[in-house]
């Protein structure tokens, strides 16, 4: 039997018993981390932190399948620089190969510095022309290296060469009409060239700044010429040069060498050269300017049948260029002479006794203050 003062001892331990376990902390249905696992998931955050993401870099130049001249070589290869989560500097790796599984790599450009302006560049060393080259790059950086990117292609053209058009006409100094034909001798080339087509270009500085006129035409046996289809101003300097461009290989040639010469209006020779169809100076241009002579009577574009039934058309060329060289300032017989001196063909005598000169069926005659042609035809 318990005494009052036990019982009352035993029925104050339940409370204070459940008063120690909740002070105590603890907790059944709650796991406490202990010390070392703690310590482990630390170094785990740590160790992801410190590991960077590289993504790979983006080609930009040479765009894929481009073809780039045997000429314009060295190449440079562009990229768009790498995405890196961890900040340090990334260098680049940049290969060329000649298949699309990089076995047989031709060039290989490693620890590329990161270039500035989101974009990192390298210039490759000369490579093997009229081949097709394949390239890709990675980045590194925080330590990681990336993947390689996306995989361009790029052409570099067979080793052509095509040198500049030299100018036949007209050649610096030359008075020429409002409409001269701009003519240069074909561009020797070396390697397998495509079809070539020449560009002229017209300026009224000889740095060609300013372009007045442009005009292309496709290649002609041994020259090419370019003629002009409205009059250019007249009494001013103007400048012309030409190149000659092969499309299918992406070649152009230097500039011709840069000729000038003043536009004027037409001489009475070049407007019936022009009815005839022809150049009156096809070659070396004559000298001095129009209006020391006037044409008569029988300078008429007609076909006309000589004396012994030869039919020709009137005027032949070289008594127009004779007269020509009259209207420039020439006397008669240093005319004749000038033909003889700078290659032009011609029957021409000069006869000073009568005054006149001779040609094939017809003479040239100086009646009334004007040359006229006085024609031996028979019916």
């Amino acid at each position: 039997m318990s005494t009052p003062l036990l019982r009352s001892a035993r029925m104050l331990c339940i409370p204070f018993v459940a008063l120690a376990t909740a002070c105590s902390g603890s907790n059944p249905s709650v796991t406490q981390p202990s010390p070392v696992s703690a310590a482990t998931t630390a170094s785990g955050v740590s160790s992801a932190l410190s590991t960077a993401s590289v993504a790979a870099p983006r080609p930009l130049l040479p765009v894929t399948s481009a073809l780039i001249p045997n000429t314009s070589q060295p190449v440079t290869l562009v990229v768009q620089n790498a995405v890196v989560t961890k900040a340090g500097g990334a260098t680049y790796t940049l290969e060329v190969a000649t298949d699309l599984a990089f076995t047989t790599k031709v060039q290989t450009k490693d620890a590329v510095a990161e270039g500035s302006g989101g974009q990192t560049s390298v210039k490759l060393d000369t490579l093997t022309p009229n081949t097709t080259y394949y390239w890709h790059a990675r980045a590194t950086g925080g330590g990681t290296t990336g993947v390689f990117g996306a995989i361009f292609s790029f052409k570099v053209g067979p080793a052509i060469i095509i040198n500049a058009p030299v100018p036949i006409a007209p050649l610096t100094n030359t008075q020429t009409i409002p409409r001269p034909a701009l003519r240069v001798t074909n561009a020797v080339r070396t390697g397998p060239a495509g079809p070539l087509t020449y560009r002229f270009e017209i300026s009224t500085t000889s740095s060609f700044t300013s372009i007045l006129v442009t005009g292309t035409n496709t290649e002609g046996p041994n020259e090419t010429g370019f003629l002009l289809t409205t009059d250019l101003p007249t009494n001013s300097l103007l400048y012309w040069r030409a190149v000659a461009i092969d499309v299918a290989n992406s070649i152009t040639s230097a500039p011709s060498a840069v000729q000038s010469f003043t536009a004027n209006l037409p001489s009475q020779a070049a407007l019936i050269a022009q009815q005839l169809g022809i150049t009156l100076w096809p070659g070396v241009q004559p000298p001095g300017t129009i209006g020391h002579a006037t044409m008569g009577q029988d300078w008429v574009v007609e076909p006309i049948t000589s004396f012994d039934g030869v039919t020709f058309i009137n005027p032949p060329l070289d008594e127009l260029q004779i007269f020509d060289l009259i209207d420039r300032g020439l006397s008669a017989p240093d005319a004749v002479q000038w033909m003889k001196d700078h290659g032009y063909s011609s029957v021409a005598v000069w006869y000073p006794d009568v005054q006149v000169i001779a040609f094939a069926y017809e003479y040239m005659a100086f009646i009334n203050g004007q040359w006229s042609i006085v024609i031996r035809a028979g019916a």
